[in-house]
């Protein structure tokens, strides 16, 4: 049976090839060389190096950022591993001239230049809005956990700090009562109580530094990363935040925050996504985990349409009947009427968190036949109402009356996070710390923008495009 041979690895050769000729005309590192080519770098906020200083001159910084996206879109983010690839993958050769930089270079470039790349991301957004990608008419918010490098054992917490000590004292007292117990061989006891009591000391230490800094929890090894629930567990995260545009899924702005919940978010990217696009009108799609009255308010008073539904809370008696919504309020009156039809009256004025409220008192509980149902105050029922309640009912109108619109939210912004965590396998960072974790976060979504591109128009006519925009 004749089988396929290749050639001798022996066999002298000449090759009369240049390296342009390997690469294929619709090979994506002509567009990641075309579009690198049309970047102003230094009014991106990259470090540029100038004059005849000594030493060895440095590298281009157009070529360590092509390496740096070419890494994020075929899923290689580590520096020794692009060093590796510089020295045998044909296309980042071709990408980079065959240069060959060390993985120290490639993870400086980074950490000098970790500022500049939002800004890639985000002038790769005016990029795309200005070829008609990205309109800015409607957008959704959304976060998603990435864990960070720190380990569940080198975070720590009140709780958590507690148990140790209460641990620890056990083992203590237990050693002391050995120790007295037996006249000889203590020697292993006494070196153990010794471990202990110096755990002790340790967690006690740990425990004030917590209560001086005002803090729930530190992280030890990334001082900037947060314990956040991750897919039902507790992880050690970051969140990361992104405005996706509807027309075409593209990723508009992307930020790290260590925040543990989405409330305080959404001003934030809602405003800076406006002042980016430059758009007067623009609907903003949020889930309820975005739900914060001062937070829409801030929106609102921009000239946002926020579409954002409120999460069903449950009265003291957890009867879905008799929860706040389900309370009828006449603004001529100023009073609310219950399910059961009884009024609720002003009470007093009260404030919270600096935010201003009038609450209302139903006088007629006592002899309410559903009481029970609604309240377990032996005083009645009472609500609060915020000072600017009335905003956020038209926000909630206007969500229901525009519901289908609402429904495209899960579908606009979960793509992004589809592509990045699972067929980039972008699920944790590599760098630590806030700013760097940025400068990671940005540099995922600038590949995904970047694959997004490439799965609408050939290589080619992308490549050409870009050309077009550096002339």
């Amino acid at each position: 049976m004749a089988y396929i041979t290749g050639d001798d690895r022996n066999q002298t050769k000449v090759i009369m090839t240049s390296l342009d000729e390997m690469i294929d005309s619709e090979n994506p590192v002509r567009v990641i060389d075309a579009y690198v080519d049309s970047l102003d770098l230094l009014a991106l906020g990259f470090k540029e190096y100038c004059g005849n200083s000594r030493g060895q001159s440095p590298y281009r910084r157009t070529d360590l950022l092509k390496i740096h996206i070419y890494g994020y879109l075929n899923k290689i983010r580590s520096s020794r591993k692009l060093e590796v690839e510089a020295k045998r993958n044909l296309e980042l050769r071709w990408l980079i001239n065959s240069i060959q930089p060390d993985h120290g270079t490639i993870a400086s470039f980074v950490t000098e230049n970790k500022k500049a790349f939002r800004t890639v991301l985000r002038e790769l957004t005016l990029i795309l809005k200005g070829w008609g990608l990205i309109d800015g008419r409607i957008v959704a918010i959304d976060g998603t956990k990435i864990r960070a490098q720190n380990s569940k054992h080198n975070c720590i917490t009140e709780s958590t700090l507690n148990k140790k000590l209460e641990y620890a004292e056990e083992q203590i007292n237990y050693y002391l009562s050995e120790i007295e117990k037996n006249d000889t061989d203590t020697d292993g006891y006494k070196e153990k109580l010794k471990t202990y009591q110096e755990l002790k000391k340790n967690y006690q230490k740990q425990k004030s530094e917590l209560k001086d800094a005002g803090l729930e929890q530190k992280s030890l090894t990334d001082k900037d990363s947060r314990r956040m629930k991750n897919n039902g567990n507790l992880e050690i995260c970051y969140n990361v935040q992104t405005v996706v545009d509807s027309k075409k899924h593209f990723v508009i702005d992307a930020v790290a925050v260590n925040d543990i919940n989405d409330q305080n978010q959404l001003s934030h990217m809602a405003l800076n996504a406006k002042k980016l696009l430059r758009k007067r009108k623009m609907k903003v799609l949020a889930d309820t985990g975005y739900y914060n009255g001062s937070e829409i308010k801030k929106c609102v008073d921009k000239k946002l349409t926020i579409l954002i539904k409120k999460a069903k809370a449950n009265n003291q008696t957890k009867d879905n009947q008799y929860r706040k919504e389900r309370f009828v309020y006449d603004a001529d009156k100023d009073i609310y009427t219950c399910p059961a039809s009884q009024e609720l009256r002003f009470f007093e004025n009260t404030s919270k968190n600096g935010l201003k409220y009038k609450k209302y008192k139903c006088c007629s509980c006592n002899n309410c036949p559903k009481k029970s149902q609604c309240t377990t105050s032996t005083s009645g029922r009472t609500l609060q109402r915020w000072e600017h309640e009335y905003m956020l009912e038209k926000v909630q109108n206007n969500t229901l009356a525009t519901n289908e619109i609402y429904k495209l939210r899960r579908c606009i912004v979960e793509h992004p996070f589809g592509t990045v965590k699972r067929t980039f396998g972008y699920s944790y960072f590599l760098r630590r710390e806030l700013e760097n974790v940025n400068a990671e976060s940005a540099s995922m979504f600038i590949a995904y923008n970047l694959k997004r591109l490439l799965s609408m128009s050939s290589a080619q006519e992308l490549a050409e495009k870009f050309k077009n925009l550096a002339v």
